[in-house]
């Protein structure tokens, strides 16, 4: 499984860094693949600290492209709803979890076609 793992790290590092998202679906979907035994919860906190470092050095990198300065009225409100999004990760029942994530992948992918 360990093959699974990295080449999910790979596409989750391609599609942040060529799109600009869909990274960490990604990823979700190659620990879910890998067969370990990691909690829904786990994973999700997996996942985002190996998305982070790959959004800081994609907006590195986008940067010569594009006027970042332009982020910035969106920065302490993602805080904010980053940091509540933690917080209720741990107080949502497993069984939610799946069908939250599954209803938000179904969302951004309609976002994406229309």
């Amino acid at each position: 499984m360990p093959v699974i793992l990295a080449l999910g790290a790979i596409s989750a590092g391609f599609a942040g860094g060529f799109i600009g998202t869909g990274g960490g679906i990604i990823l979700m979907f190659a620990l879910g693949l890998a067969g370990d035994k990691i909690e829904i919860r786990d994973r999700f906190a997996l996942v985002i600290a190996v998305i982070t470092p790959l959004c800081l050095i994609s907006a590195l990198i986008y940067n010569k492209n594009v006027d970042l300065t332009s982020a910035a009225p969106y920065i302490l409100p993602g805080i904010i709803g980053g940091a509540v999004g933690a917080l209720l990760l741990c107080r949502i029942k497993y069984s939610w979890l799946g069908r939250l994530f599954a209803i938000m992948v179904i969302f951004a992918g309609l976002c994406f076609i229309l």
